[in-house]
Parts: structure tokens; C-alpha cells; sequence
């Protein structure tokens, strides 16, 4: 069953998609749009709407509902995509047997209000928009906080047995605010800050967690004991900062919608280590959703253009038009700092890219 705030989530976009291409000629069909394709485990909506559309986040608008399923957007391993035309409309839509004038009837029948005639469909089988699993340590595992705030949390002092890194069912000490006893907490190792190069203003700082633990006890001196239940690929070493764990459950939707961001943005940091990101790689980016900036939004990276002499006009400095390189999804969203999936990428990409939603 689809969470509340996901359904919420969904709506929210399906209106921003309404209203942004309301005024906008209806999307082009690829000239070599499968008249037919099978959905297979593996596949993303993204991919599959590529296979249709130059603007794969224009699906929706091609996309033929079923009104009497109450999940009709979602889509399944050996579902049978046509093509069909509905008065005088491309649209693409689930095979039921009947060929296009099932899509049709589909589309058309008038909705049955009783609610044991309408079906739920369960979200937890459907295919993602992106692979999940790309993804998954950026949603679960790493956050932006306040610097300052960052700086009041407790912090690991030592462990029970001396060691300077602990695992899995180890006890550590804590200083700082005293811990509530029965409580889990989260441990988080402190990464880089994100410096905005707009303003060169610090406007986050990443942390990540690499434990959990419950406390089992608060001295009378404030110390507060911490008996480590999980590990997540990393030790816990002195220094790593306490707060309450954050239970972030893996979204199982994403409706991809143009920007409505109140500015452009920058790519700020290329994840995993690397200097440039390529399809399917994971970079934050300067717009947060104090921007405007949503889970699902669609922005077109640019790369800046060459800055070269004119060698007939005494070498003058000229900056050759900005080109577009590729595509990314938001797919997190903090105060000032969003996490965004490569869509695509013409060239690798790097820090100091700029954003602009797509155009229509």
C-alpha cells in the first residue's frame, strides 16, 4: 500500500506536470517508439518513457490511465505496453487483452464509485522511475545539517574496552547533553562542508551514519552509555557525533516533473569520490527546497562555455555559448542542498556545472 505522504507527493507533481504543460504543444512520439514492448524486472519508467519521448518527464501526458485501478500511474514486470491513437491522441497504454480498444475503454469508462469495485495496486512490485538501489545509500544513510547545530550534538568519548573504533555490540560513553535511557540513537561521522560558490558561504554540512545504538544508562555525571545494535560499513570512532536516528523508509515512487525552482543552480559536489559524474552517478547540487526544489525535478545541466581569444580581433577574450550536457532528478532535498540522480550525460560532469530547469 502506498504511504500517505507518497500519494500526497504524487499528487502534488501530478499537478505541477498539469499546469506546466498546459499551455505547451502536446510531446512527439519518437519516430522508432516500440509499437509494442514488454516491461521486464530491471527496467525504469524513465527508461521506458526514453523509449517514447525525447522528454521522458512528459510521460504522464502520453500515459493512458486505467480509472478503475486506484494506482494507475504504476507499471509491472511483463505488463504489455502498445501504442494506440484515442481520438486522435498517441497514447501508450497497458495491453489487457482487447488491443488499443481496451486502452480506449480503459481511458473512457466512466469511474465506478463503489469502493469495492475500484482495485489497489501495490506499489512494492511496480518498476522505479530510477534504480532504488543507486540511490539507496544517499537516502537512508546521509543527511545535511547545520553546521552549528551539528556542533551542540553529544559525541562518542571512548568505548567500554579502550578502543579507538568500535563495532556491532560494543558499549561507547557519550558526552554532551545527557541521553534519554531506552532510547536509539543514530552515530554520525562528519563529513565535508558544502560551500555555496555563489557566495562562498558554508550552507551545509554532509554527515553519515555509521551506527546505531539503544542507551542502557545515564551516570550522575552526564555520561551516557551506548550499546551499539547496528553497523553500517564502518566502525564507530571517537569523536563521531550522537543525535536521535531519523527513520527514512525508501520512497517507492517518483513522479518526475520540470523544475519549479525560483533560481538556477550549480552542481556543488561530484559523490563517491570522483571529480566528474556520468549517467547514473549521484551529485548535490545548490538548490534546496528553500529554492523551490522538490523530489522529482527535472533540471537540464549545462556546461560553461570555453573562454578563447578572437585571433582577428587582437585577440580579444570571447565566451563561447554555454552547451547542454546532460539531465539529473532530485531525488533528496535539505534546506539549501539537494541530492540529484544523472539522468543522463553527454560529457562527464563536474562542480561548477549550472542548472536550469528544462525547456518546453
Amino acid at each position: 500500500m502506498v504511504k500517505t505522504t507518497l500519494k500526497a507527493l504524487a499528487l502534488g507533481l501530478a499537478l505541477v506536470s498539469t499546469a506546466v504543460f498546459a499551455n505547451n504543444p502536446p510531446p512527439t512520439i519518437k519516430a522508432d517508439a516500440p509499437n509494442r514492448y514488454v516491461v521486464k524486472k530491471g527496467d525504469t519508467l524513465w527508461a521506458i518513457a526514453g523509449k517514447y519521448l525525447d522528454a521522458p518527464y512528459r510521460w504522464r501526458e502520453i500515459w493512458a490511465t486505467n480509472k478503475q485501478i486506484k494506482n494507475p500511474n504504476l507499471i509491472y514486470p511483463n505488463d504489455v505496453l502498445i501504442l494506440c491513437i484515442v481520438k486522435g491522441q498517441t497514447l501508450v497504454g497497458v495491453d489487457t487483452g482487447e488491443g488499443c480498444a481496451g486502452v480506449e475503454k480503459q481511458l473512457t469508462a466512466p469511474v465506478v464509485q463503489a469502493p469495492a469495485t475500484v482495485a489497489v495496486t501495490s506499489s512494492e512490485l511496480s518498476i522505479p522511475a530510477i534504480p532504488l538501489p543507486v540511490i539507496k545509500h544517499w537516502l537512508t544513510r546521509t543527511m545535511v545539517v547545520s553546521p552549528q547545530n551539528f556542533e551542540n550534538t553529544p559525541y562518542v568519548l571512548a568505548s567500554k574496552d579502550g578502543n579507538l573504533i568500535t563495532a556491532t555490540g560494543n558499549k561507547v560513553y557519550t558526552k554532551g547533553v545527557p541521553l534519554i535511557v531506552g532510547q536509539r540513537y543514530g552515530v554520525f561521522r562528519e563529513g565535508e562542508p558544502y560551500v555555496d560558490p555563489r557566495t562562498g558561504d558554508v550552507i551545509g554540512l554532509e554527515v553519515t551514519q555509521v551506527a546505531a545504538g539503544v542507551v542502557t544508562d545515564v551516570s550522575a555525571t552526564g555520561i551516557s552509555s551506548l550499546q551499539i545494535r547496528s553497523s553500517y560499513g564502518s566502525e564507530v570512532h571517537e569523536g563521531d557525533r550522537v543525535f536521535i536516528e531519523v527513520d527514512a523508509p525508501l520512497p517507492l515512487l517518483f513522479y518526475p516533473a520540470p523544475a519549479t525552482v525560483s533560481r538556477g543552480g550549480m552542481i556543488v559536489r561530484t559523490m563517491d569520490g570522483m571529480n566528474t559524474a556520468a549517467k547514473s552517478s549521484v551529485v548535490a547540487v545548490n538548490l534546496g527546497a528553500k529554492d523551490g526544489a522538490r523530489v522529482g525535478h527535472i533540471l537540464d545541466v549545462y556546461k560553461k562555455g570555453k573562454l578563447i581569444r578572437d585571433v582577428r580581433d587582437s585577440d580579444v577574450p570571447v565566451r563561447l555559448p554555454s552547451e547542454l550536457a546532460g539531465q539529473l532528478m532530485i531525488f533528496k532535498t535539505f534546506d539549501n542542498i539537494s541530492y540529484g540522480y544523472v539522468l543522463s550525460a553527454e560529457a562527464p560532469l563536474t562542480a561548477g556545472d549550472y542548472l536550469l530547469p528544462p525547456e518546453l
